[in-house]
């Protein structure tokens, strides 16, 4: 579990560093794993099997000598991963800051910037990016597969940011950072009074492999170009609580796995949103 003075750092800054989760063996299955789906490549998968929901160069089109492979529910082919969101520290972790007894996976997502051409990943929020659910899904964790460090692009994290609400349009001016030198230099916004910190004070956020980093789904964050030579792969598993709805008229990658009415509650969405916890108690793993 965590302490009281974690959970307290988290509500203050929007982030914090869970600490280590996974030993050298577990990081290496899953380096392992994500080496076994890249190769297998976006087009390898049966179309009438298992695969990944998303699999693709997320900064292609406007970076196109970079890469940042973006691969959306990798745990829907490889046990490892599937066994990683059920990790029953993060899930008691994610239940404790959300204050939620009952949690479900909205969806994983591998962001793997390789070494020497890794892309930028510009500052913005989660939660205004998934418009099909409502409330907003409250906690992310990310867990390091490599040390991310501020030499190959570890995230970038802006404290209190998490009680400014939806800012994410201005986020979208800030897109011509990209270099680790400059990408802290966010001009242009002003805090509101009483809301956290006073002034937008971004900070790199390193997090070494085997560890999760918790942040908060309204936290800014980024992440700038990976120029040296070594890689940095991470996922981020992003958890609904029970309250989450589903917002028909929203659009996202994972609304066509979703055969819901408006309104609905999102429990009830199936197979490709595994229940984690019920009642306070971790989910048994399906299969």
């Amino acid at each position: 579990m965590l302490t009281d003075s974690q959970v307290a750092e988290f509500n203050r800054n929007g982030f914090l560093n869970g600490g280590r989760v996974l030993d050298d063996t577990g990081v290496q299955e899953l380096r392992d794993e994500l080496k076994r789906v890249l190769d297998t490549g976006p087009e390898g998968f049966p179309e009438d099997g298992p695969r990944p929901v998303l699999f693709h160069n997320m900064v292609r089109d406007r970076e196109p000598e970079r890469c940042v492979w973006q691969i959306v529910n990798i745990w829907e082919v490889s046990g490892a991963y599937q066994r990683l969101i059920h990790h029953p520290f993060i899930v008691g972790a994610i239940s404790q800051l959300t204050e939620a007894d009952e949690l479900m996976v909205w969806h994983d997502q591998i962001q793997y910037k390789p070494a020497g051409y890794g892309g930028v990943t510009s500052w913005h929020q989660d939660a205004p990016l998934w418009p099909i659910i409502r409330p907003m899904t409250p906690v992310s964790a990310w867990v390091a597969l490599d040390d991310a460090t501020v030499e190959n692009g570890c995230m970038w994290m802006t404290p209190g940011s998490h009680r400014w609400g939806n800012q994410i349009e201005f986020l979208r001016t800030q897109a011509h950072l990209k270099q680790t030198e400059d990408f802290g230099r966010i001009e242009g916004f002003t805090p509101p009074d009483g809301n956290g910190a006073e002034k937008v004070a971004p900070r790199p956020w390193p997090v070494m492999a085997g560890e999760v980093s918790f942040h908060h789904s309204l936290t800014w964050h980024g992440s700038p170009f990976n120029r040296s030579q070594q890689p940095r792969r991470a996922i981020a598993m992003h958890y609904m609580t029970g309250e989450s709805r589903f917002v028909a008229s929203g659009q996202h990658v994972m609304k066509a796995f979703v055969d819901l009415p408006d309104g609905a509650p999102m429990n009830q969405a199936g197979a490709h949103f595994p229940r984690v916890m019920k009642n306070g108690k971790p989910a048994a793993l399906a299969g």
